[in-house]
């Protein structure tokens, strides 16, 4: 399951065309946080599962939302 949800996170990223640092940055996730859950080391909290669907359905507005 972690490793599936690493491919979804990595995947996600490269949508938006993003490098880790880009999408660690732009949305306020730790870059070694996202670097652990892309190779499946860590799973991340139902907080951040959460909010990793609202950035894939509305990335810019989220984007925006983070930047204030």
């Amino acid at each position: 399951e972690r490793g599936l949800m690493g491919r979804r996170i990595r995947m996600l990223r490269n949508r938006l065309g993003m490098s880790q640092d880009e999408f660690a940055q732009a949305y306020g996730i730790p870059v070694a946080n996202i670097r652990q859950y892309e190779i499946g080391r860590h799973m991340p909290p139902p907080a951040v599962r959460a909010y990793l669907k609202v950035i894939a359905a509305e990335p810019e507005m989220t984007k925006r939302a983070v930047a204030g």
